[in-house]
């Protein structure tokens, strides 16, 4: 199915589309509700990180409950809700709890036949993307994702200001994002926490 069709359904008849696989509607759900759930998460934590990092983690747990969720109200106050409960979570907990990265390890497993990338092309395709970023931006970006250092953490090492930290890491995500694609960036920024 093309894209320009798929721009013109409902949101019931794209998760319909996605319960039966169909990654054209996902990445339409995914590029229509990024930067909505992304701000609903920021004007609460005021941290881009953790909000992007809550966004992905949203959107692809869409995906892979995607063949058992039922969604009875409408997709907007599903995505909102499970936003807001993710959003509650860090705040209680002081910390995003991410067990994304097994999860998406099995989106690319357990996909009958059918993985979207193996795991050695996602490394490589995630190798290459780093490798084009500016260099203050790609170490910056490799200490946030490789290291898993906080942004206080990253800007003591380096002697800059957090707020330098949090615009060198959405640099990077916007640009690997438009260098590689939405639906693999997601994939591959999330999959980098087991990137060795």
């Amino acid at each position: 199915m093309n894209s320009p069709e798929v721009q013109l359904f409902s949101d019931d008849r794209l998760i319909a589309l996605i319960q039966v696989n169909d990654l054209a509607a996902f990445e339409h759900i995914y590029n229509k509700y990024w930067s909505k759930l992304y701000l609903s998460a920021y004007n609460i934590l005021r941290d881009r990180q953790v909000s992007e990092d809550i966004t992905q983690e949203v959107l692809v747990s869409l995906w892979m409950k995607r063949s058992s969720m039922q969604v009875t109200t409408s997709l907007n106050a599903y995505l909102y809700t499970a936003v807001r409960y993710r959003v509650f979570n860090v705040l209680r907990s002081g910390k995003v709890k991410a067990d994304l990265f097994n999860s998406l390890e099995e989106l690319f497993s357990n996909n009958g036949g059918e993985e979207i990338l193996s795991e050695k092309e996602i490394n490589r395709l995630l190798e290459q993307g780093v490798a084009e970023l500016p260099e203050k931006c790609r170490q910056i970006f490799l200490m946030s994702r490789k290291e898993h250092l906080s942004t206080k953490e990253i800007a003591e090492r380096l002697g800059i200001s957090p707020k330098t930290v949090e615009n060198q890491l959405t640099i990077a995500l916007n640009r690997l994002r438009k260098t590689l694609g939405d639906f693999v960036c997601m994939a591959l920024i999330m999959f980098c926490g087991r990137w060795f």
